[in-house]
């Protein structure tokens, strides 16, 4: 074994950044003072142009910090190279505006362990800039995930800065297509679940920063996110067609059904937010025959009326379903997803 394979941290951690000079020292000093060997842990920062203040915050950690300085080209490349430079055994991916609490990497670390596991996923709290806490409605997770799971449409998974890989999986996910911002956490996750499994972590391991501009914020009230996502999707989508071929794999109908739905939601929300109702209404006539033979889908285009009738409205019911366990079990009882 050479000394370069002796010294190799066995966890790095990717940090992305761009222009949150005023979040990165948070992000980066959650790392560093997490209870794990600091000869063990490998911090690379993906400056992807900043014009703020990062470089000089990045420049004052000195070599506690790998800097990898980018001209923009956004969020994906950096991913793709701060992840080429990162040499750990585990990767662990941090959004700059993004902190981790104490135990992240101890816990996160020994489900490695087992070699049949690609991807760890722990659970993210939304809070403000200020980090105070926004309201958490966490999924109930198994201890594990497989593909199967995924093209069943059983799979729930966090955001970026809730994901760990090991470090060949990650690797062979590469390279996140450069147009891809949303999803790109789905896009590695997703992919490293045709050779591995994917554990579950069922705790709240760091915090999520909902601030106003990042993208996820708002993303149902925005028509011009809405547009954006659409987008995305096919990105992902051509991937993922792309993977299911190579494995001589289908989604599921159920997975079909779901994504169909959740198209329709933001169709339907598309063309209500821009004072249109009229085509809002003829989405939901057209979704209305494929969606009325499941549970969910009545329920979900019993919600979209009041959504063609008032997005406001609409946005404001979802805001608090979303945050109340106790309503989401109502939903469950009365809308069970089976054959959804």
């Amino acid at each position: 074994m050479s000394e370069k394979r002796k010294s190799a941290p066995r966890v790095s951690v990717v940090i992305d950044n761009h222009n949150y000079g005023r979040f990165l020292p948070e992000a980066i000093d959650s790392v560093l003072a997490q209870d794990f060997p600091a000869r063990e842990v490998e911090v690379v920062v993906a400056d992807d142009g900043s014009t703020d203040d990062s470089r000089e915050i990045i420049k004052g950690y000195g070599d506690r910090v790998k800097p990898v300085l980018l001209e923009h080209q956004g969020q994906a490349e950096a991913f793709n190279r701060g992840i080429a430079a990162a040499s750990g055994e585990i990767v662990c991916l941090l959004d700059s505006d993004d902190v981790w609490l104490p135990g992240k990497l101890s816990a996160v670390a020994p489900l490695f362990d087992d070699p049949g596991v690609g991807v760890v996923q722990h659970w993210l709290d939304d809070v403000s800039r200020d980090l105070k806490p926004l309201g958490a409605s966490h999924p109930d997770w198994p201890a594990s995930y497989s593909l199967d799971d995924f093209l069943e449409a059983r799979t729930h998974f966090t955001a970026t800065s809730g994901l760990a890989f090991r470090r060949p999986a990650l690797l062979a996910a590469l390279p996140i297509p450069r147009e891809l911002f949303y999803y790109l956490d789905d896009f590695l996750t997703v992919k490293t679940l045709f050779s591995f499994r994917g554990a579950n972590i069922p705790k709240v391991l760091g915090l999520h920063r909902v601030h106003g501009n990042n993208w996820c914020s708002q993303g149902l009230s925005d028509p011009r996110k809405i547009a954006v996502d659409f987008k995305m999707r096919e990105i992902f989508s051509a991937s993922l067609k792309t993977w299911l071929a190579a494995a001589g794999r289908e989604l599921s109908p159920g997975y079909l059904a779901r994504e169909d739905l959740e198209l329709l939601r933001r169709g339907v929300l598309y063309e209500a937010l821009q004072a249109r109702p009229v085509s809002a209404w003829s989405l939901w006539l057209k979704g209305f025959a494929a969606a009325r033979g499941s549970s969910f889908g009545r329920f979900r285009l019993m919600s979209l009326l009041l959504a063609v009738l008032s997005p406001t409205l609409y946005l404001t019911a979802y805001s608090l379903y979303s945050g109340a366990d106790s309503l989401k079990s109502l939903r469950l009882r009365l809308f069970p997803e089976t054959n959804a």
